[in-house]
């Protein structure tokens, strides 16, 4: 970021009290300034000139600004620190600290791959800032090599809290937010993502420090998408204790992830008592696109199947959304909702507001030579491939569900967008033409029944599943969903 390009025609020489110098990049956001603060305490600035307005809407503005406020609160040993921003005219930017230093991305193809000592410093920096960054309760969503700055005094990681406030302000842009081929699953698939999916980048972007390729580099957009969802990563030229790090990191189910602390205690070789950053604390804000602040955990007395608002609901195949670049559309509604006593299918469903006391009936288990085939052989190809449909549960509420089945595996993935939730199904047998799934929620279980039976039986014409679910949440309350499913 050290070298300033000049001002082009219709770049503004002046931000407020900030004289602009030349340009320093460009992206999804915005236009990066060299600033002056000129009479003002900080010097030498990076000022970035969002792409979009905001509109008329003044609350949209004072959440924009609580939510860098928030961001704020970062501890900046390892991070550029956000130091003023202005959204009342009509060219909104953000103004933090200036980091003489080039990207990683920029050294690492300019370069080469960082080594031993060199790599293991940046692991360590910038492990260290993300746990700075969690602790002031805020989630990056888009961490990746270009964010990550190397300074004279070490690595920084930068906007860690502007892509959640410009969703949270309804900026929209013609450039995408976020980065697909550094983004954790959960992110791909709609849902909101916590602290675990900063550390899936983090290690992503391990890998292309020692490389200089991605972990789940594809062709396409599409085949890269695919990779991260059912793949598994190439972990370029990593060793050691490093490696396995990364191994642990880019695990599919967020909930078996390191948090930031516990990648931080590992590197440095401690992972009995981890050294962590005072950062100022910060209470959890409700959490909605990239860069997120963390929701504090929902009281519950049972988890909800299927009827809680959650985020906006992924069309057809994700893969086939990312190939098309519409990175924007993962961002989530921002809504949560609960209930008292989750209702809906087993692992991964919505809560519903008010719960049916109507006793569902699980279909038997399979036993037999059919069940014993199905779980040998994995899914048949008739039913592999993607599947959506909109499906009922026994209290009425109609929401999406999308289920993705690999030809010959033992295991798929179900989410349900609306609820927030995802997780595995795997099969269990086989009876006749029904095959038969152990559901269970790993992502969203405070809003939904954490596990249940599903079945699957064929429609006519070769292209529809009959689903369907049952499920009894902690407090006895038995729930199903049932409903078509068609091939995406």
């Amino acid at each position: 970021m050290s070298a300033a390009g000049t001002l082009r025609p219709g770049d503004p020489d002046r931000l407020g009290r900030y004289h602009l110098a030349g340009r320093l990049g460009e992206g999804g956001q915005g236009v990066v300034y060299l600033g002056e603060d000129e009479g003002g305490p900080h010097g030498r600035v990076a000022v970035k000139l969002l792409n979009a307005g905001f509109g008329q809407e003044s609350e949209a503005r004072a959440r924009f600004m609580r939510e860098l406020e928030t961001a704020k609160r970062v501890a900046e040993f390892c991070t550029a620190a956000i130091l003023d921003a202005d959204v009342a005219g009509d060219r909104p930017y953000i103004v933090s600290e200036f980091v003489d230093g080039p990207s990683l991305h920029h050294v690492v193809m300019s370069e080469g791959p960082r080594t031993r000592g060199a790599l293991e410093r940046l692991a360590v920096g910038t492990a260290t800032a993300l746990v700075a960054i969690h602790r002031a309760g805020v989630v990056h969503r888009d961490f990746k090599p270009r964010n990550v700055l190397l300074g004279p005094d070490g690595p920084r990681v930068i906007d860690f809290g502007i892509a959640r406030a410009m969703d949270g302000a309804t900026i929209t842009s013609s450039g995408a937010i976020g980065t697909p081929a550094f983004m954790a699953p959960e992110q791909l698939e709609g849902l909101r993502a916590g602290p675990a999916a900063d550390v899936f980048a983090w290690a992503a972007t391990m890998v292309f420090a020692s490389s200089g390729r991605l972990p789940f580099a594809g062709e396409t957009m599409t085949a890269t998408v695919g990779r991260i969802l059912h793949g598994e990563p190439d972990l370029g030229e990593l060793t050691g204790p490093l490696r396995d790090l990364a191994v642990r990191c880019l695990a599919k189910d967020p909930a078996t992830r390191p948090e930031a602390s516990q990648v931080l205690r590992t590197l440095i070789g401690d992972e009995h008592q981890a050294p962590v950053p005072h950062a100022p604390s910060a209470p959890y804000a409700p959490a909605g696109g990239p860069t997120v602040l963390m929701p504090p955990p929902p009281a519950r007395t049972d988890p909800p199947r299927r009827g809680v608002p959650g985020v906006v609901a992924v069309s057809a195949a994700v893969v086939a959304v990312a190939a098309a670049v519409a990175v924007t559309a993962y961002a989530m509604s921002g809504r949560e909702g609960g209930g008292a006593d989750p209702a809906g299918p087993g692992a991964v469903g919505p809560l519903p507001a008010t719960a049916s006391s109507t006793p569902a009936t699980s279909p038997p288990a399979p036993s037999g030579p059919d069940a014993a085939e199905s779980r040998q052989t994995g899914v048949p190809a008739r039913y592999a491939g993607t599947w959506t449909g909109r499906v009922t549960q026994n209290d009425g509420k109609v929401f999406p569900a999308r289920l993705v089945l690999p030809a010959g595996g033992g295991a798929g993935r179900i989410t349900y967008p609306e609820q927030n939730c995802a997780g595995t199904e795997t099969l269990a047998g086989r009876t006749g033409e029904t095959l038969r799934f152990q559901e269970r929620i790993t992502f969203g279980a405070e809003r939904c029944v954490d596990t249940g039976t599903v079945t699957l039986t064929p429609g006519s014409g070769g292209d529809r599943l009959i689903f369907h679910y049952s499920g009894t949440s902690p407090s006895g309350r038995q729930w199903t969903v049932t409903g078509p499913l068609s091939r995406s």
